[in-house]
């Protein structure tokens, strides 16, 4: 009969000596950790890509809501309320005028 080691018989088993087998252990489990990592990191960033498309999209439609409001409020004023026209509502030259009532000196 062949007479075997300690150092054989945990190389034959898949793992060293016992110190070994604490690194080997440990180095399992950074390798499982890493493929967590890489499966955890490849969701994650899916995750991430998908709140930040959320996070753009909900940003561009409440300045929408914003610009669309603003216009719709200028309107109602000058044109139904005014009696303006539609044309003089969104002219620069008619917020300058009231820019230059609203801050003069007397």
């Amino acid at each position: 009969m062949m007479k075997m080691t300690n150092n054989t018989q945990f190389s034959n088993s898949g793992a060293s000596s016992p110190q070994g087998s604490e690194e080997s252990t440990a180095s399992g489990k950074q390798a499982s950790t890493g493929k967590a990592r890489k499966s955890a990191s490849g969701i994650r960033s899916k995750k991430t890509s998908r709140f930040t498309a959320w996070w753009f999209a909900r940003k561009l439609i409440v300045l929408a809501m914003f610009v669309g409001a603003l216009m719709g409020g200028l309107y109602l004023g000058f044109v139904v309320l005014g009696d303006g026209t539609m044309s003089k509502a969104f002219d620069v030259a008619t917020y300058k005028h009231v820019f230059d009532l609203v801050f003069s000196d007397s």
